[in-house]
């Protein structure tokens, strides 16, 4: 377990303004140990056969860092640190030649982690697509594989709900500070993440969410991870920059097939024509991770309930997996509209149909052909 001082120094190094890993691992080729390069007085580093401007700004930028005062800082955000010294850091990502030095975590790394999934798409996430990243998320869960994502709406947030229903691991890594929770609306989410795995960040305390920082955020997002599933994403979303960086790692990429007419899947249709994965089911991905199958719990589909009656059958016959407005169904059945949104009703409560939106339903997602 490493002191508290070899912490501080790490925290010190990542710290330092303007000053990107690449220029620190040429200082560090230098010295034993992060306490090392950052007690060297400054005529000696001077003396190091390397690029004077490069010297003088790390200089210049370590005078700047009170090493205490950015300890305390991450005490009270309820954090810890994970430096490249330490057994938690992640064995994939410390293959990396980019890998940060620092890791900002709240909740806990395990050994169960070293068996990753990402799970990556739009913010905007369709019913079908909110569904399929939930229930594969659930169901690797249940195979005991930790679900990796970004914290965002839409695809993220189904996958790290999924891995949570099924009592499993995920882990958010996030583009902002390990102390700011973007988007807001996934507070209670970023909560319960972090007692049932963790958030983790490289950004300093403090850091907005600024547009720039999450193409460096998805880059650990892969590299966390055995393998990238895209549940669905448009032609240009920013998770095919994650499945770039997948690539660049020598990661496997997987995607959801879609509906041809559907915009917010083209993503990955064309990323299964380039030569992606097709995933139809959880052990599409089980296979290609050539992870073995565990003996756990599965999902018992409904076979009991049906629909009571000729009035829920005729309803029930309009649903699919896509949501349809009421008034659809109204001029399909040529019924009342009060007789449809009460049957309705009747099917929601007897777990057939669920609301997708405003006069909106579909089939519920384990109920019977």
């Amino acid at each position: 377990m490493q002191s508290i001082n070899n912490q501080h120094y790490w925290l010190g190094l990542h710290l330092i303004p303007r000053f990107g890993i690449a220029k620190l691992n040429r200082l560090l080729a230098h010295f034993d140990s992060a306490e090392a390069l950052w007690r060297e007085p400054e005529a000696s580093l001077m003396r190091l056969d390397l690029p004077r401007p490069l010297l003088r700004q790390f200089c210049a930028g370590r005078g700047e860092i009170d090493l205490v005062r950015e300890m305390d800082r991450v005490a009270q955000a309820g954090a810890s640190l994970v430096t490249l010294e330490d057994a938690r850091y992640p064995q994939l990502l410390r293959s990396l030649p980019d890998r940060p030095l620092v890791l900002y975590v709240r909740g806990e790394l395990t050994d169960a982690d070293d068996k990753c999934l990402a799970i990556v798409g739009t913010r905007k996430a369709s019913r079908y697509g909110w569904d399929v990243a939930n229930q594969l998320a659930e169901e690797l869960a249940q195979q005991r594989i930790t679900i990796v994502s970004g914290l965002a709406q839409g695809i993220d947030a189904a996958a790290h709900r999924g891995a949570l229903t099924a009592g499993g691991r995920t882990i958010a890594v996030v583009g902002t500070g390990i102390d700011r929770v973007y988007p807001r609306e996934n507070a209670d989410l970023a909560e319960e993440i972090c007692t049932a795995g963790a958030i983790m960040s490289e950004m300093p305390l403090g850091t907005a969410p600024l547009g720039k920082n999450f193409p460096q955020r998805n880059r650990l997002i892969s590299g966390l991870s055995l393998a990238l599933l895209v549940a669905e994403a448009p032609a240009r979303s920013g998770a095919l920059n994650t499945v770039s960086h997948a690539i660049d790692q020598g990661r496997d990429v997987l995607a959801v097939p879609h509906n041809i007419f559907s915009p917010t899947g083209r993503g990955c249709n064309q990323l299964i024509q380039d030569g992606a994965k097709l995933v139809v089911d959880v052990a599409d991905i089980l296979d290609e991770l050539d992870v073995s199958h565990l003996n756990v719990r599965t999902r018992i589909q409904v076979q009991e309930i049906q629909p009571e009656n000729e009035l829920e059958g005729l309803v029930y016959q309009q649903l699919s997996a896509d949501p349809v407005h009421v008034d659809l169904i109204v001029r399909q059945t040529q019924l009342p509209t009060a007789t449809v949104t009460s049957t309705l009703t009747l099917l929601e409560l007897k777990g057939l149909a669920e609301s997708a939106g405003p006069m909106q339903y579909c089939r519920a997602r384990f109920s019977p052909e």
